[in-house]
């Protein structure tokens, strides 16, 4: 008699805490994978893009990368499965800002070289405000891990530009050649620009320097 009473309250006992455990885990979300913590991407490439433009594309390891971004390698992973699409998916995403700036900065109403003289402004504002940006891209220009369908995104956000220069060509203000040549003036000498500005060795205020660069544009 006395046995089965102290078997009763103890399967009592026990049911009462499998009761409250239930009761406590009910209303409780379960965590978010590491993966789905919002912001783990945009920290992700904002470290990359510091460590790159630190130490070189080719010398930042994604050990490096996750650990100082403050994520498992795993989590770095889960968004760019090896280190080529993690480059790719920073300099698309820079491209990307870069064109909408540089967009914002052209005026249709204006004539075919004043326009293309606004677009390079647009950009020289743009970079000066991003310099480790700059430094990304220009590390990337040759770096052979970016893909073909990336490389096409990024041409498509200029798409407009191309056509600026080919309006310019056509009406007698640059001489007939590629339009790759052209494009690669554009970019040397904005980048140029950009250079003199930032190195403040030149004794020219920066508009002074962005006055005579872009003449050099009309003059090759």
């Amino acid at each position: 008699m006395t046995t089965q009473r102290k078997t009763s309250k103890k399967s009592s006992g026990q049911s009462q805490i499998a009761k409250t455990a239930i009761q406590k885990t009910a209303g409780r979300s379960s965590a978010p994978a590491p993966e789905n913590v919002p912001g783990n991407r945009d920290k992700i490439l904002d470290t990359a893009l510091r460590l790159f433009t630190l130490y070189g594309v080719d010398a930042t390891p994604t050990a490096r990368i996750s650990r100082e971004a403050g994520v498992s390698t795993g989590t770095l992973f889960y968004y760019f499965p090896d280190k080529d699409n993690l480059v790719g998916a920073l300099y698309l995403s820079i491209k990307k800002e870069m064109a909408g700036a540089v967009r914002r900065n052209d005026d249709p109403s204006l004539q075919t070289r004043e326009r293309i003289g606004q677009s390079m402004r647009g950009y020289i504002a743009w970079g000066t405000e991003n310099p480790l940006k700059v430094r990304f891209l220009d590390q990337c220009y040759h770096y052979p891990g970016i893909g073909e369908d990336v490389q096409k995104q990024a041409y498509d956000e200029f798409s407009w530009m191309a056509g600026l220069i080919t309006s310019a060509v056509r009406e007698g203000l640059l001489p007939d050649l590629p339009a790759e040549f052209h494009a690669m003036m554009v970019y040397r000498i904005t980048s140029g620009i950009l250079a003199l500005i930032e190195s403040g060795t030149t004794g020219m205020s920066s508009e002074e320097i962005i006055e005579n660069g872009l003449a050099m544009f009309w003059k090759h």
